[in-house]
């Protein structure tokens, strides 16, 4: 008789082995993505301080989006102020993209088109982007309808879409740019 029962028991209650739940599998692999980002956070805040400007954005991007550790705006802008102070355009941009926001700050929108600008003279081309808009729009300083158009249009013939879809979006394209028929092939149309 008692083997009769022993057969109806579950597969799981018969062996001695247990199975980990979804959950406990998916903790497990968070806890060491955790410890990776931790990881990573850590060594690029070590070579920024050793002035490794490029380290610097990639510690600020971490404070930013929250990897690696809590987020944090203020901390983020101090290293994308390092990595800006250091040369780095994309430092300069990224600062420029959260003071705009007001993330760890105060908006500030004339800062901000001051640090775009200087992104933008590093040859940062998301920087041309930001500071092409401002100009056009007027955001942080006097309207240029005449100078953001054509900043928007370098940086969007550099291959940067956004700055492609900020002037259609403006309505201030060239249609006789190239960059305006390789924005029309990257819609299908």
């Amino acid at each position: 008789a008692l083997t009769c029962c022993a057969l109806a028991l579950p597969a799981v209650a018969q062996s001695s082995q247990v199975e980990r739940t979804q959950a406990e599998i998916a903790l497990e692999q968070a806890k060491t993505t955790l410890a990776t980002q931790r990881a990573a956070r850590e060594a690029a805040n070590t070579a920024c301080a050793a002035r490794d400007y490029a380290a610097c954005v990639t510690a600020g991007d971490s404070y930013r989006k929250g990897t690696g550790g809590e987020q944090d705006y203020k901390l983020a802008l101090k290293a994308y102020d390092r990595a800006c102070i250091g040369g780095n355009g994309e430092g300069c941009a990224s600062q420029a993209y959260l003071t705009v926001l007001g993330r760890g700050v105060d908006a500030d929108p004339a800062k901000a088109r001051k640090l775009y600008k200087q992104s933008c003279d590093l040859g940062e081309v998301s920087g041309c982007g930001g500071y092409g808009n401002m100009l056009f729009t007027g955001t942080g300083g006097p309207k240029n309808v005449h100078e953001g158009p054509q900043v928007l249009q370098d940086a969007c013939n550099r291959e940067y879409k956004w700055a492609c879809d900020r002037l259609d979006a403006l309505g201030a394209y060239d249609p006789n740019s190239l960059a305006y028929d390789r924005l029309k092939d990257l819609r299908g149309g």
